[in-house]
């Protein structure tokens, strides 16, 4: 089965299907993150229809081990990403290549505390 993602067509990088779902799931966060964070400025707190997609990723990267400082972590570098998107496509898939390319780091930075 082929999945075919509307609009994640970047020129420059061939991602694999895991990855290619991955980073989707991160741009559509970065995406909603930046729209809910403007409706906060406004006065609008805890929309009950924001979703909530941090474990799925989470999960995707196997990063998905219920601490505190991984789920810290990887908030950090949704709320940064986020408001360096712009109203544009390849803004976001930049920031969304980016926040995957952080979140490996912070993964494979994680796992080499955990073994020493």
């Amino acid at each position: 089965m082929e999945i075919k993602l509307k609009n994640m067509h970047y020129p420059l990088v061939k991602l694999l299907s895991d990855t290619q779902i991955t980073c989707y799931l991160i741009k559509e966060v970065l995406k909603s993150r930046k729209f809910f964070n403007a409706l906060q400025e406004m006065g609008l707190d805890d929309c009950y229809f924001q979703p909530h997609l941090d474990e799925l990723i989470l999960r995707s990267l196997d990063m998905d081990d219920d601490s505190d400082k991984t789920f810290d972590a990887y908030y950090e570098i949704i709320e940064r990403r986020s408001k360096k998107i712009d109203a544009d496509n390849d803004s976001i898939i930049k920031q969304a290549l980016k926040t995957y390319m952080e979140l490996k780091r912070l993964k494979k930075e994680l796992k080499g505390k955990e073994e020493k």
